[in-house]
This record gives structure tokens, sequence and C-alpha cells, in this order.
């Protein structure tokens, strides 16, 4: 959507609206005892609550008229019928065609892309499945027994939380792990135990041209050879990328060659073949319960109401928090040890998408946009950082996420204690507690001011019955519906990435010309030193 967002009608009554006061969430509570049951939402499996965000049913109002205004469902609906909404690269952001069922019809350029899609899902289950059952052989006859994912950012960060994620659905005679970091300890941890004649190396690169993912893809090209000679590394490489000629270049078989479609950005690419990884370590079937998952959550958003819609209420209240509040970041904190790795995924999905200082026609954003995500897992963050939330200077909004029937439960007794603090820190963010109430506790005068929490933090609960693939499948495309909804309301191009390239691009001038005398004075003594304690 393009226009000015703080014209709008709409806008201007959120400011006007905001400006009058909000009672404080204390008050919302108490005088809405039902405020929950109203305002939750179900999603698929998922049971979404924010009346623990600071807002009435005005605000509601006025954000479902700010979401008409700005034509939010329209942009979303553009998304799912395959427009060139990624503005500044001229391409669909088509992820969603990634988990559409064999009868949909999805065009491209006047192509329907699915049987493609549905073709590239059969050839990873044929491999995913000839690994998982013994078939598949490397080049010294052994079975191939474990697989080792190299990537980067949405490469990554997806496929590696999906396997944390649904890891008690693995089996415990394969190995799956990824690299991702320059830093070759990296590399070399995730080889560490393993053996070339039985590992496959998957280099997952849209361009192939990453220099990260290249540079290790390189390195366990070298370990490969090691063990088992040139001539046999060719059986153990698969690519995942958008460039079937440079993966080709790179020395690897078209029959261990997936493509990548150009209209799936990294960070929304775990449906692609980049979740190659992800169906070895769960299975075909399940992976496709995943996709599943996703493609119910599609579903919901482009049927459901404005306010009835959990993405897109959840996109309109980070605008309402953001931009008009200034709460400048958002917690990411779930109660569940196997979405420990969701916080970095979620980092990587709001801010690659919604850290823009520009519209998509070019204009400087009007509001601030895009918050720092951040979290970890509870309970742990209880103890990291849950002091700044109930009683720092910033406001944080925080989505606190629960599962209700774990995998894993060692003697019946953690599970009902982990969500009793995710309840307890939803109520104490809400309501804080006030300088009487510390001292009718019992508090000493000169401690009451340290014991007083002013409360009014808001938080969503997200609750999950179980960690399913489908369970895990749609919280994921809920979060990734939710950044679109934001960014279609601050009119921004949620779909590149512009800002990750700069420091790259000069990163690879640094390392191949490193004294062109084109470098600030602070850069050449940094990399004077460096030489100096190198030995260079």
């Amino acid at each position: 959507m393009t226009g000015s967002t703080t014209t709008s009608a709409a806008w201007k009554a959120l400011v006007r609206h905001r400006d009058d006061g909000i009672a404080p969430l204390r008050n919302l509570l108490a005088d809405d005892p039902d405020r929950a049951t109203r305002l939750g939402i179900e999603v698929g499996e998922l049971w979404i609550d924010p009346s623990r965000q600071q807002v009435t049913d005005t605000t509601l109002g006025l954000l479902a008229d700010l979401a008409d205004e700005r034509s939010v469902a329209s942009s979303l609906q553009q998304m799912l019928d395959g427009l060139p909404v990624n503005a500044t690269e001229g391409l669909p952001a088509l992820h969603t065609a990634l988990r559409a069922p064999l009868h949909e019809v999805v065009r491209v350029d006047g192509m329907d892309v699915v049987p493609g899609v549905h073709a590239t899902l059969d050839r990873m289950s044929d491999l995913a499945a000839s690994i998982r059952d013994g078939r598949r052989l490397g080049a010294t006859g052994l079975p191939i027994t474990a697989v080792v994912s190299l990537g980067i950012g949405g490469s990554h960060l997806g496929p590696a939380l999906a396997v944390d994620a649904l890891s008690h659905l693995a089996r415990t005679d394969l190995t799956v792990r990824f690299s991702s970091n320059l830093d070759g300890a990296d590399l070399v941890d995730t080889l560490d135990g393993l053996e070339p004649a039985s590992t496959l190396i998957v280099v997952c690169s849209k361009s192939f041209t990453t220099v990260e993912t290249l540079t290790a893809a390189e390195s366990a090209r070298s370990w490969l050879a090691g063990g088992l000679g040139d001539g046999r590394v060719a059986d153990h490489i698969v690519a995942v990328t958008a460039s079937l000629e440079r993966a080709a270049s790179f020395g690897i078989h078209a029959e261990l060659t997936f493509e990548l479609p150009d209209w799936v950005g990294g960070r929304f690419s775990l449906p692609s073949a980049v979740g190659l990884a992800v169906m070895v370590a769960i299975g075909p079937s399940a992976f496709m319960e995943l996709l599943a998952g996703m493609r119910l959550v599609d579903e919901h958003v482009a049927t459901a109401p404005t306010l009835r819609n959990g993405p897109v209420l959840l996109g309109l209240i980070d605008v309402w928090n953001r931009s008009l509040l200034g709460r400048t970041s958002m917690a990411v904190v779930p109660y569940a040890h196997r979405l420990r790795l969701l916080p970095p995924y979620l980092q990587q999905l709001s801010m690659e998408s919604l850290g823009k200082g520009v519209t998509i026609d070019g204009r400087a954003v009007e509001t601030p946009s895009g918050p720092v995500v951040w979290g970890a897992a509870g309970t742990d963050g209880q103890h990291a950082f849950f002091q700044l939330l109930h009683q720092g200077t910033d406001v944080v909004p925080c989505d606190l996420i629960g599962v209700a029937r774990p995998a894993e439960d060692p003697r019946g007794a953690h599970q009902d204690l982990l969500l009793a603090n995710l309840a307890a820190q939803a109520e104490s963010l809400a309501h804080g507690r006030t300088g009487a109430e510390a001292a009718a506790g019992g508090t000493p005068p000169d401690l009451v001011p340290h014991r007083t929490f002013a409360g009014n933090r808001p938080s969503t609960t997200i609750l999950l019955p179980e960690l399913t693939p489908s369970a895990l499948g749609q919280l994921l495309a809920t979060y990734e519906h939710r950044t679109v909804t934001a960014a279609a309301v601050w009119g921004i191009d949620p779909f590149d990435q512009w800002g990750v390239e700069l420091g790259k691009e000069l990163a690879s001038r640094i390392a191949t010309e490193p004294a062109d005398g084109a470098h600030d004075g602070s850069t050449v003594e940094l990399l004077r030193r460096y030489r100096e304690l190198r030995g260079t």
C-alpha cells in the first residue's frame, strides 16, 4: 500500500484516542472479566489471547478502520495470488504456494507453479525416505546416517528451529545438524564425530553466491575429499538453489539439485527444499503435516474478518505498540524448551522484513517501524531479563507462548509449574503492585519503592495444545502473516533486504583488497592490527 499512513482518517483518530488516554490494564481486566473470552481468537489449534494488550474496543475498531484504509486485506490477497508484491525486486512473494494442495492453481506470469512445487516435494520425499530406511548409500556403499545442512539466515533459522522443535519425532539412528556461522569453529563442531562415507552435505543458497555458505561448502567438500577421495565427493553433496548453473559448476549432480524458486524469500523458505534436512529428521509425512498447518493459517488469513483474524489483529496491535505508543522492542518468550530457537527465527522474520526506513514508493517512513525482537525460553528468561520487563524504564510488549501437552515431562511435575510461571508473568506484568499493596504485605517502608511494580506491561498469550508438526506450522505461518500485515500498514516492502547487502559487499572488498586505500582510518588500523596478530 502506497500513500501516506499518517494522513488517513483512522490514523488521526487513533492519535486522538491515544492522547485521550487509555485505562491501565489493571482496570481493563477488572472491569471486563470476560475480556479474554471475548478477545481471544482460535486460529486452527492455536489460542491467541491479546486481552493483556493495552487496547479497548474503540482501539480495535479504529485499528480495523486503519486496516481498511491501508488495504491490508488486499495486500495479503495480492501476495496469495502471486502478484509482484516484492516491488523493489519485481517478484512475487509466494511462499504460501509452497504449502498449497496439488489441486490449487497459483499462477506466476501465467504459469501454474503448484505442480512444480509438488514435483520438488516428491523428489525431496524420495531422497528423505531412502535415507531414513537405509537405502541411500554413499560412494563407498555405506548407508547415509548423517545430514549436515549448510545455510545462513532463512536457509538456517527455520529448518534448525523445526528440527529442534520436533526432535521428539526424530529417529535416533539418524543425525541431522546445521552450520551457518562463517567462523570455522561452527563447521568443525558440526562435523565432529561424523564420517564422510556416511554423511550427506546439503548446501542451501538461493543465489549460490552467499559467501558464508559457499565458504563452508568448500571446506565441507575438502573434508569429504579427505575421507573419500576427490572422485567420490559428488555423491555426498546436495544443492538447494535458484541457480542450477552455479550448483552444477560447483560439481553437484543434477539429480541432487533441488530448485528454490526465485519468488521465495529466504526467511519464508522453510516449506521449500530448504526444509530437506527437516524432512529427513521427521519424515516426509510429518513434513507434509507441517505444511498443512501453515496452509490452514493461509486460509484463515484469506477469509476471517479483521478483528477475528488472528495474524492480522496481532500485526495491527504491533503497529499500535510501535508507532503510536513508541514501544521500541518486543520480547518473545516461549515457555517450551523445544521452541528455544523461536526468538532468533523471529528476529530475522520481523527485523529483516520490517527494518525499513522508506516506503515502497521511496518516501521516508512517517512513523517508527519494525521493533527490535529479542527473547529466550522461559523460565530461563525470567532469570535473565524479566527484571527489566517488570521494573525497567522501557515498556516491552511480550509474546508468551505455551504448550499444554509436552512430549516430555519426566515426572509429570514440570509442565504444570511451567505454565503456572507463564500465567503468573502475564498477570504480574499487567497488574503490577502498588506501593499500598506492597506496604500492606509487610514490606518495610524504605523498601516499598523497590518492591513496587508499575504494571501496565502488555503481553499476548499464545497456547498450543501440543507441539505437533501441524501446530508448529500454524505458529510460524501466524507470525509470517502478522509481519506482512504490519508492513502493509506502514507501506513498506517486507520481502527485500537491501540492508543486509551493504556490509557483505564491503566485506568482500576488504577480504580481497584490504589495502586498496578506500577505507577510513579506523578500518585501516583495525586491519593493520589484525594482520600483525596473524603474522601476515
